[in-house]
């Protein structure tokens, strides 16, 4: 009895009578002060595996068509001493272009995602759009080929599938993971590396077997596989089931179905089975418990008081529509007004206005007034030309400027402008060039021997690359590694371009993609550091629409050599390193 408890009533347990109690820790929410996070585990691995193998596979497509290209100048019949260049076969518009769409539909593109809430088939889509314009690129593989329109859609159809697919990865895995999601996000990162060590030695191999129109087919039907993995995507379960379960019982439980006082005047009867006492009871127990049982004809036993007073108030007429006894003290709500004198205050029965609130205006003051000279004076005024619709654009116009402004006076907004164009371009180039300016420099190999030295390299790269799990997960007081990082970059691409040896050429690139791949690991927290989703989404879209200018810009100013192309990377290396250096001075906030 020390516990209040009455031990006479048998109580049954909840969890046998309700199938799912309510608590804050199964109101899911985003955020962990209102309720609790998803649980960072279970199916949302799979969601990463997944995720991983579609990235292993697809942007692995620049190392493809960098191999393609190699075999169509091979056939060509390239002389030792030539210089070649970018665009000296158009199927080189395929990657750029596709890189180029990628980041400006990826605002949009998460955009769609998010309305729509269909995770399977938005991966399902935007892969089917990625396999057919690697399928409509083959029928451009050879040097001799002159077909840029049919290079520029394939680059179209390619950009736009991996925007959607890649969106839609990153926001599933938002939903999935919350105290894991910097691991989860840095794992499918890494995942692209994994692809530039599995798919060289898949496409030289072939490309020593079959022409270059059926190895791209070939790999159009190793990116349809993905269909299998990119199937996995759903909604989450958990909350579906606290959806569909706990609050629609709320719902269809009505008024406090599921609470029944049980007394101890009936300890003889069931406690299944209550009954209404109209009158006094004839024993009072203070032990009175309050139990949970789902019975729908259950009643509630009141106080005898209670119940006295219950009757006595339901006899009274508390609301009549009588509009004749406006003033009388048992009616006080009524909407007879003809008779009632608004200047007379001593009639307002139980309310009385105080005659001390606006004594020199008795006349109501407008709530709005037209702001313009000629809205007319104490009148209640709306102007014919604000509407809801209206009123709705100005607003969101407003919220946008605001967020613009306060992006362009963020320092962090340049800072990640700056490295998300050096590590894209970077990365663009290494993949698509390396092979070819490789070949260049030892024309002796063959295209597997070639594949070879390229899987070497990147092999040893995802040693170090590997390590980049265990980078920090903010970003402040870091901007002095990202600036290392990006030092030993531009020296690696630099050495590129200096060196002739096999073995040298072959440690840079180890260098380069290793460094290449840690700048944009650490690009991901910089991107978080920003306030909200509302002010992510605009940092992301003016990023992703400067870098796809400038890379275009440059891209289709002139006809550049390879080793250009090196130099240009290295130079955008140690620029961004120097941004932030100075910028690691400054006061984190």
């Amino acid at each position: 009895m020390a516990d209040g408890r009455n031990p006479g009533v048998s109580r049954p347990e909840r969890g046998d009578i309700r199938v799912e109690d309510l608590h804050l820790d199964r109101v899911v929410s985003s955020q962990p002060e209102i309720g609790p996070t998803p649980p960072d585990g279970g199916y949302g691995w799979l969601i990463v595996v997944s995720a991983m193998v579609y990235h292993v596979t697809v942007p692995a497509l620049v190392t493809l068509y960098g191999l393609i290209i190699l075999k169509a100048v091979r056939q060509d019949g390239h002389e030792d001493d030539e210089k070649i260049k970018i665009w000296d076969v158009d199927i080189a518009l395929v990657p750029v272009i596709c890189l180029v769409v990628k980041l400006l539909l990826e605002s949009w593109s998460r955009a769609v995602v998010k309305v729509f809430n269909m995770p399977r088939f938005m991966a399902l889509a935007g892969l089917c759009l990625t396999v057919a314009g690697v399928l409509l690129s083959s029928y451009s593989t050879d040097a001799d080929s002159n077909d840029k329109i049919v290079n520029i859609f394939a680059g179209l159809f390619i950009g736009m599938g991996c925007a959607l697919t890649g969106m839609q990865t990153e926001v599933i895995l938002t939903i999935y993971f919350r105290d894991n999601l910097t691991i989860a996000q840095r794992l499918v990162r890494i995942a692209p590396s994994i692809g530039n060590c599995i798919v060289p030695i898949v496409v030289g191999y072939s490309l020593t077997k079959y022409t270059g129109d059926v190895v791209v087919m070939l790999y159009g039907a190793i990116l349809m596989q993905n269909c299998f993995f990119l199937a996995a995507y759903t909604r989450p379960v958990y909350i579906e089931k606290v959806i569909r379960t706990t609050y629609r019982r709320i719902i269809d439980a009505g008024d406090d179905d599921d609470e029944i006082i049980f007394s101890n005047q009936s300890r003889s009867e069931p406690p299944t089975v209550t009954q209404v006492t109209e009158g006094p009871s004839t024993q009072e127990d203070p032990t009175d418990v309050v139990v949970f049982n789902s019975r729908i004809n259950a009643k509630e036993i009141l106080d005898p008081d209670v119940q006295q007073r219950e009757r006595a108030i339901s006899n009274e007429r508390r609301f009549s529509s009588d509009f004749s006894g406006m003033y009388n003290d048992n009616n006080r709500f009524s909407s007879d007004f003809g008779t009632l004198d608004i200047t007379s205050y001593s009639r307002i029965g139980p309310y009385q206005e105080l005659e001390n609130i606006d004594r020199d205006a008795q006349n109501p003051q407008p709530l709005y007034r037209e702001t313009t000279v000629n809205a007319p004076d104490e009148n209640l005024v709306f102007s014919s030309d604000m509407t809801v619709g209206t009123a709705r654009r100005t607003a969101m116009l407003k919220k946008h400027f605001i967020t613009v402004a306060n992006m362009l006076v963020d320092v962090n907004f340049y800072l990640y402008t700056v490295l998300h164009l050096c590590t894209t371009f970077s990365t663009l180039v290494l993949l698509l060039f390396f092979p070819i300016f490789f070949w260049e420099k030892n024309p002796s190999l063959n295209i597997w021997g070639v594949t070879q030295m390229v899987t070497v390299a990147h092999g040893l790269a995802l040693c170090f690359i590997l390590l980049c799990v265990l980078l920090p997960q903010t970003f402040n007081h870091k901007a002095r590694l990202c600036s290392a990082c990006c030092v030993i970059g531009g020296a690696a691409f630099y050495g590129i371009t200096l060196s002739n040896s096999m073995s040298f050429l072959v440690y840079w690139c180890i260098v380069a993609a290793a460094s290449t791949t840690a700048s944009s690991i650490l690009q991901q927290p910089l991107y978080n550091s920003t306030l909200n989703e509302f002010s992510r989404t605009a940092t992301i879209t003016f990023a992703n629409t400067i870098a796809a200018v400038c890379i275009i810009a440059w891209a289709l100013m002139r006809n550049y050599f390879l080793n250009t192309c090196f130099l240009t990377a290295s130079i955008l290396q140690f620029f961004t390193a120097a941004v932030f250096f100075v910028a690691s001075f400054r006061r984190q906030r």
